[in-house]
């Protein structure tokens, strides 16, 4: 990690405000991975259901599947800007939440 960026964080860190709504961002991350694997075959269905619903719309567009992708391609190059331009300590806290939260849900079954 670049020492700059180490220093900015730390100095971020120190500050209560910050420190006060990571933990509230880990806390709903921790919350969302719990409920989801206790909701996972809602949501996998949830997620087949929206697939074969694309899948029917490019259908019935005509369109053919490389076109569909290059479309894919440029949303996923705007996703990944727009993850860099949030950074680190959005997006941290509620990821590492998430995963724990899974790891809970998991276990309690």
């Amino acid at each position: 990690m670049d020492p700059v960026v180490g220093e900015l964080i730390a100095k971020l860190l120190s500050q209560p405000s910050t420190a006060v709504v990571m933990l509230i961002q880990f806390l709903l991350g921790l919350a969302l991975g719990y409920i989801s694997v206790k909701v996972l075959k809602y949501i996998l269905a949830f997620i087949a259901i929206i697939a074969l619903g694309t899948f029917l719309s490019i259908w019935s567009l005509g369109m053919t599947p490389a076109e569909v992708f290059s479309t894919l391609g440029i949303a996923v190059e705007a996703a990944k800007r727009l993850a860099t331009v949030l950074g680190i300590l959005t997006v941290g806290p509620v990821s590492i939440g998430f995963i724990i939260g899974i790891v809970i849900g998991l276990l309690k079954r």
